[in-house]
């Protein structure tokens, strides 16, 4: 459709009206990302807070814990690796050295494998004890594995381990500390990092995407119930971040899923940094980019929107790219039948 009709030069009516409404939508975007730069309420104060972390020992979730040690929470980071654990604490100290109030500030770093029932409340218990026994203010569960393969040559115990650790590793964590939280009126957030995965599924991710969609469920499930103790709940979907875990999944990744995904990665201070500016507007779903921005809108069900006019703009422009690129996903692995006899 041009917008032009024929030789008059002038606009065509149904042509000027959508303009006109991009130009709308547009400006009343624009204006509403500056106003809520200026007047927005800040909802997320990590100063003085304990903030607690699994997988805090590498990745987005030792960016974030650095990122929150420099805003002045006192931080605990929980892995199974114990050098890395010590390694990651160095660093999330320093980033916190040059505050005023250091020297009050607590850092802790605890072994044990949060896919484990006991290990997750036995980690709950030591972090708490440097608090006299109170709940951490805020959990953040970023422990999580991906190990894309295709799916009848990838082992049932891949299946159960990824599960394991990104579904229940979170949940074990979550009710214990849920139950804390609310036994000590602790008005505290349960923080769970989900994928973009969670969003769309296609190959190579048969054994993550499902653990990624369980963790939205259960964020869903809990944002409603634990109103009943004022705890908050956010679920982060971030896109493919540059980490040291991404390296070892393309040793397994099919060749399919890498040619679909691209190379468009984030690093994983901008992947806490984004993570951090959506507690900051207390957003329940939080993006990396525009790209997840775009699926969240268009998933978003019964579920608070961020932005009512800017999620309907951007479902409905997924909305219509949504089908092409569909057909050309699905082009992309019949094109490739022939190596997989």
């Amino acid at each position: 459709l041009t917008p032009y009709s024929g030789l008059s030069g002038e606009l065509h009516p149904f042509a000027s009206l959508l303009i006109t409404f991009l130009i709308f939508v547009t400006g009343f975007i624009m204006v509403n990302s500056i106003a809520a730069k200026i007047f927005g309420r800040n909802k997320f104060q990590p100063q003085g807070k304990h903030i607690y972390i699994t997988g805090g020992s590498k990745g987005t979730g030792k960016e974030v814990a650095k990122l929150l040690a420099s805003k002045g929470a006192h931080v605990t980071i929980i892995a199974r690796g114990e050098k890395e654990l010590n390694e990651a604490l160095e660093e999330i100290k320093n980033a916190a050295r040059n505050r005023d109030d250091y020297e009050s500030l607590i850092f802790n770093a605890i072994s044990a494998d949060i896919s484990k029932k006991d290990d997750s409340i036995r980690a709950l218990n030591e972090a708490s004890e440097k608090h006299s026994g109170r709940a951490p203010d805020v959990v953040i569960c970023c422990a999580g594995i991906s190990i894309p393969r295709v799916f009848i040559e990838q082992p049932i115990q891949e299946f159960e381990n990824t599960m394991q650790i990104n579904y229940f590793g979170a949940l074990y964590t979550t009710h214990e500390a849920v139950k804390r939280m609310a036994q000590q009126g602790v008005k505290g957030k349960i923080v769970f990092v989900s994928s973009v995965a969670a969003f769309v599924g296609f190959m190579g991710y048969a054994s993550y995407s499902p653990s990624k969609i369980a963790l939205r469920s259960l964020a869903e499930c809990l944002r409603h119930e634990l109103i009943l103790y004022d705890i908050g709940v956010h679920c982060y979907f971030p896109g493919t971040i540059d980490s040291l875990s991404y390296q070892e999944e393309m040793k397994t990744k099919p060749k399919i899923t890498k040619e679909l995904e691209g190379d468009d990665l984030i690093s994983p201070e901008q992947a806490a940094k984004a993570l951090y500016k959506g507690l900051c507007k207390g957003q329940f779903f939080i993006t990396s980019d525009i790209i997840g921005d775009a699926f969240r809108a268009a998933t978003l069900g019964i579920v608070e929107s961020n932005n009512a006019i800017v999620d309907s703009f951007l479902s409905g422009i997924l909305w219509t790219v949504s089908k092409p690129a569909r057909w050309f996903a699905d082009k992309m692995v019949r094109d490739h039948r022939a190596e997989y006899p």
